[in-house]
C-alpha cells in the first residue's frame, strides 16, 4: 500500500518525508490556501522536497480546468499530479489528460458506478469520497470503497484506489481488501504512528543493552 501525506506545508512535509514511508504529498484546495502562497511557487517548493505532489484544480469548465493543468505540470509533468474533479465537465479533463500521456487521479467520487465513469474517463487513480454519503446517511464509507474495490477487481481496472484514513485502525483494513493507496492528514501522523506496545518494547531492550554494556565494562 501507498501512503501519500495530506498537507502543503513545506516544512512540516519535510519533517514527515524523512520517516521514508511516504510516497508523495496528496491535496485539496484547503490546504493549499492554507499556506497563502501562489500554487506553482508553493508546488515547485513541494517536489523538492517530496517526490510527487498532487494538485486539485478548480472546479471549472474543461477549457478553464484543462488550461490550469497545463500550469501546474509546466513545473515538472513527472513530479507534479493532477486531480480532477469527477463532474460532467471533469470527464472531459481526465479524457483530455490521458490522451495527452498524463496520469490523473479523479476526485470527488461518491459512488463505485461513479468510479466506473471516471474510468472510462480516463482516471488512473480515484479518490472515493464515501465520507460525503456517510455523513448524509446514505451509506457507510468503508462499504462504499470495498464496492469500489470490488468492482476494480471485477473489471480489471487498470486503476488505484486512494482513500483516505482517519483512524488507523483503517489501514489493515483497507489493504485487506486490496485498496492501493491511502492518505494521512498531516494532522494525524504523529497520533498514528504512536504505538505503545513498542515503545514498551524498545524500552526492555534499552535496559537490556545497558546490562550488556556494564558487562562489557567488566
Amino acid at each position: 500500500m501507498n501512503f501519500w501525506l495530506a498537507s502543503a506545508n513545506p516544512r512540516r512535509v519535510e519533517q514527515h518525508m524523512a520517516l521514508g514511508i511516504w510516497r508523495g504529498v496528496i491535496t485539496n484546495p484547503a490546504v493549499v490556501a492554507a499556506e497563502r502562497r501562489p500554487p506553482k511557487e508553493l508546488f515547485s517548493e513541494l517536489i523538492e522536497i517530496a517526490d510527487r505532489a498532487w494538485y486539485q484544480l478548480r472546479d471549472a469548465e474543461t477549457d478553464a480546468m484543462l488550461a490550469e493543468a497545463d500550469d501546474m505540470l509546466s513545473i515538472d509533468a513527472e513530479r507534479i499530479g493532477i486531480k480532477v474533479p469527477a463532474t460532467r465537465a471533469g470527464f472531459g479533463v481526465l479524457r483530455a489528460l490521458r490522451d495527452r500521456g498524463v496520469a490523473p487521479m479523479a476526485t470527488v467520487v461518491p459512488t463505485a458506478a461513479w468510479l466506473a465513469f471516471a474510468v472510462a474517463a480516463g482516471a488512473t487513480m480515484v479518490a472515493p469520497y464515501g465520507g460525503m454519503l456517510q455523513r448524509a446517511g446514505i451509506a457507510s464509507k468503508h462499504d462504499e470503497v470495498a464496492g469500489m474495490q470490488a468492482l476494480i477487481d471485477a473489471q480489471g481496472y487498470d486503476v488505484q484506489l486512494c482513500t483516505g484514513i482517519y483512524e488507523a485502525t483503517e489501514i489493515a483494513t483497507y489493504a485487506r481488501m486490496g485498496v492501493a493507496a491511502c492518505f494521512v492528514w498531516e494532522r494525524d501522523v504523529e497520533r498514528f504512528l504512536t504505538q505503545p506496545l513498542v515503545d514498551e518494547a524498545c524500552e526492555a531492550f534499552a535496559d537490556d543493552w545497558e546490562a550488556i554494556s556494564a558487562a562489557a565494562r567488566g
